[in-house]
C-alpha cells in the first residue's frame, strides 16, 4: 500500500513540475503577393537610406505571447501563441522590406537604426494601437514623422483595419499586411521629398 502511494506520489510531482512549451511559434512578413523579389543590398549606395527609428508600441503589446483584445479593455494573452521575436523589432524589419520594396524605383533602402550605418533621413513611429481578435479584424493607429538631419520634414497618422481569418497564422498574416499598408501609406508621401 505504500509503495503505491508512493508511486502516485511521485506522478503527481513529476505531472506538476511538467513546463508546457508553447505551442505555436510565428515571425511577421510581407505579404507574399507584395513581396518584391530582389536583393535589397544591390541598391546599397544608389539611393537615399532611411533609417527606421526604435518603433514605440503600448507596452503590453510588446510581449513574447500575442496579445488579442476582448470587447471592452479586457486583453487575452496566449501563451501557446508567441511572437519569434519582438514585436516592435518584426515590425521595424517588415516595415523596412516593405519600404525598400516600395520605394524601389528611386533606389530607397530602409533600414532599423544601427550604429555605423550612414542615413539620410529617419523615421520615428508611434503605434498607438496594433490589436484584434481571431474572426474579426486588426487595425492599426499610427503615427509617423520623416526627419532630415535632425528637422522634421514629413509627419502624418495612419489609420487602416483588415479582416482576420479563424487562425492565428491569418492573424499574423494580418499584421504582415497592415505594416505593408502602413509602407504603401508612407512611400506616396516620401516620393516628393526624397527624388
Amino acid at each position: 500500500m505504500k509503495k503505491i502511494i508512493l508511486l502516485c506520489c511521485m506522478l503527481f510531482l513529476c505531472s506538476c513540475s511538467h513546463i508546457s512549451l508553447p505551442s505555436s511559434v510565428y515571425v511577421i512578413d510581407v505579404p507574399q503577393e507584395n513581396e518584391k523579389q530582389f536583393d535589397n543590398s544591390v541598391h546599397s549606395g544608389n539611393g537615399p537610406v532611411i533609417a527606421i527609428m526604435p518603433i514605440s508600441i503600448p507596452a503590453y503589446l510588446n510581449r513574447p505571447q500575442i496579445v488579442m483584445r476582448e470587447k471592452g479593455s479586457r486583453i487575452q494573452i496566449s501563451e501557446n501563441h508567441r511572437w519569434a521575436e519582438n514585436l516592435d523589432k518584426a515590425i521595424s524589419r517588415v516595415l523596412a522590406t516593405s519600404l525598400t520594396d516600395t520605394l524601389s524605383a528611386v533606389n530607397v533602402v530602409a533600414v532599423p537604426l544601427k550604429l555605423g550605418v550612414h542615413f539620410d533621413y529617419t523615421i520615428q513611429l508611434d503605434i498607438s494601437r496594433f490589436e484584434g481578435n481571431l474572426n474579426e479584424s486588426l487595425e492599426l493607429d499610427a503615427f509617423w514623422t520623416l526627419q532630415k538631419n535632425g528637422v522634421k520634414v514629413l509627419q502624418s497618422s495612419f489609420y487602416k483595419k483588415v479582416p482576420v481569418g479563424g487562425s492565428y497564422s491569418d492573424l499574423v498574416s494580418a499584421y504582415g499586411t497592415l505594416i505593408y499598408y502602413l509602407a504603401e501609406n508612407m512611400a506616396q508621401c516620401f516620393y516628393a521629398q526624397i527624388r
